[in-house]
């Protein structure tokens, strides 16, 4: 039953991965090309890797399939969604309250300063869905880092392969 869970939180953090990396690709795609939002590209094609390794390990390739790996797997990209959303959310509060002019590539160079402006009410909406998506994120990989804690404390004696950990 415990399998079955986490196969269903790792298809949901797949999910939420490619729907962030389609947001924040477009973003940057339309010459918007903040730290924030590449670094949360980075962050969703990781997890895409990693998840493949995470989901198919532990029931494939069992010799490949380290606990101490898959812990810090988990571990590491919690940490890279929490700092991924906390940074979008920064950005996306400093677009809605401040006067930074931004040049997106089009012909109005700075013509907008706020999420109110016509041409960055968009961007701004794809910033915000992409900060709520990074959260739950995050919230998915610090369930899924408890399991993969608790696989490797139940294991630890046992040898360094996990049959059902993660």
């Amino acid at each position: 039953m415990l399998e079955l869970i986490l196969l269903v939180i790792r298809a949901v953090q797949f999910l939420f991965a490619i729907i962030v990396v389609g947001l924040t690709g477009h973003v940057a795609s339309i010459g918007f090309t903040v730290s924030r939002v590449n670094f949360m590209v980075f962050v969703s094609v990781w997890t895409m890797l990693v998840l493949i390794y995470l989901s198919l390990a532990p029931r494939f390739f069992a010799s490949f399939a380290n606990v101490f790996a898959i812990l810090a797997l988990d571990a590491l990209t919690m940490l890279f969604w929490f700092a991924g959303f906390i940074a979008l959310a920064v950005l996306y509060h400093n677009l809605e309250d401040s006067s930074i002019l931004y040049d997106f590539g089009y012909s109005y160079v700075g013509a907008v300063s706020t999420c109110d402006g016509a041409g960055i009410k968009s961007v701004c909406q794809q910033i915000e869905a992409a900060t709520v998506f990074g959260a739950f994120e995050w919230a998915l990989f610090a369930i899924t880092t408890v399991f993969a804690t608790l696989g490797a404390l139940r294991n630890r004696g046992k040898g360094t392969t996990a049959t059902t950990a993660a």
